[in-house]
C-alpha cells in the first residue's frame, strides 16, 4: 500500500512538471509578439543615436528599421537580429531621423511600430540632465547654464526636453527668478514658457522678473519646469507645415530673495 502511495506521489510529481513544461511551450507557442515602439535617445553623445527595445519572449528576432525625416520616408533595414539596442553613429548633425521596429517569429514579420524621432546633433545635453521631471529636479541656489529643445517630425512625431527645478523659499519671503535666453534681446518673449505647479504656463520674457512667493509662515520648497513654448513652437521648427527643430542655450538665476 505504501508503495502504490510513493508511486502515486511520484507519477503525479512527474506529470505536474511535464505539464507546467508543457503549458510554457504552449504559451510560447501561442504568444504572438506585441508591437512596441523603441526607445529613441539623441543628445547624449555627439552625432551619435542610441536605440533600444524590450525583450520580448515571443520574438525570435528584431528587425529595426531607420528613414531620414520627409514628406514621404523611405525605411531602411538597419539590423536585424537578436540583439536589444543600437548605437547609430551613422547620422548627422541637426539631421532628423525615424526608427521603427518589427518582430520576427518564424517565418511571420509582426509590425512595424509607429515611428520614434531621433535627432543626430552635435551638441549635447547639458550637465544638468536627468532633470525631465519633478523628482529628478535641480536645486536652484545661483545661476545655472542649461539648454533645451524641441523637434517635430514631418508627420507630427515630436520630442523635446522639460527641464524641472526646484526653489526653497523662507517664510514671507518672495524669491525672483531670471530666465535668459541666449541671443535675444532683452524684453523680448523667449522661445519657452514657465509652468510652477497648480499655477498656468505662461511663456517667459526673456531676462524678466520671474517671482515665487511663499505667503505661508514656514519655508516651503516650490517646483516649476522651463519648457519649450507649447502655445507657439514655431520659433524651434520654422515652418509649421512642415518638420523642424532646435536647440537654445539658456542661463537660470536666483536674482534675489526680497520681503513680501
Amino acid at each position: 500500500m505504501k508503495i502504490q502511495t510513493l508511486v502515486i506521489i511520484t507519477l503525479t510529481y512527474i506529470t505536474l512538471s511535464c505539464s507546467e513544461g508543457f503549458l510554457v511551450d504552449m504559451m510560447r507557442v501561442i504568444a504572438d509578439p506585441v508591437i512596441e515602439d523603441p526607445s529613441v535617445v539623441s543628445f547624449e553623445t555627439e552625432g551619435t543615436i542610441y536605440i533600444s527595445w524590450v525583450e520580448d519572449p515571443g520574438a525570435d528576432e528584431y528587425i529595426l528599421y531607420k528613414a531620414e525625416d520627409a514628406l514621404t520616408p523611405v525605411y531602411e533595414i538597419i539590423y536585424q537580429g537578436t540583439q536589444l539596442s543600437l548605437t547609430d553613429t551613422d547620422v548627422t548633425g541637426e539631421h532628423r531621423y525615424l526608427y521603427t521596429l518589427s518582430k520576427v517569429r518564424g517565418t511571420s514579420i509582426f509590425g512595424s511600430s509607429d515611428p520614434v524621432l531621433g535627432v543626430g546633433s552635435l551638441v549635447i545635453k547639458d550637465e544638468l540632465e536627468d532633470n525631465n521631471t519633478k523628482g529628478t529636479a535641480t536645486k536652484l541656489v545661483w545661476d545655472l547654464d542649461a539648454n533645451l529643445y524641441y523637434y517635430r517630425s514631418n508627420d507630427g512625431v515630436e520630442i523635446e526636453d522639460l527641464d524641472w527645478y526646484s526653489i526653497t523659499v523662507p517664510p514671507r519671503r518672495k524669491a525672483i527668478i531670471v530666465v535668459t535666453q541666449s541671443g535675444l534681446a532683452s524684453g523680448a518673449n523667449s522661445w519657452m514658457e514657465y509652468y510652477l505647479e497648480s499655477n498656468v504656463h505662461r511663456t517667459v520674457v526673456n531676462n524678466d522678473f520671474i517671482p515665487i512667493e511663499n505667503t505661508s509662515f514656514d519655508e516651503k520648497t516650490f517646483y516649476f519646469q522651463i519648457s519649450p513654448d507649447s502655445s507657439d513652437p514655431t520659433e524651434f521648427i520654422g515652418n509649421p507645415a512642415i518638420g523642424g527643430g532646435g536647440l537654445i542655450n539658456y542661463k537660470i538665476s536666483l536674482n534675489s530673495i526680497q520681503s513680501l
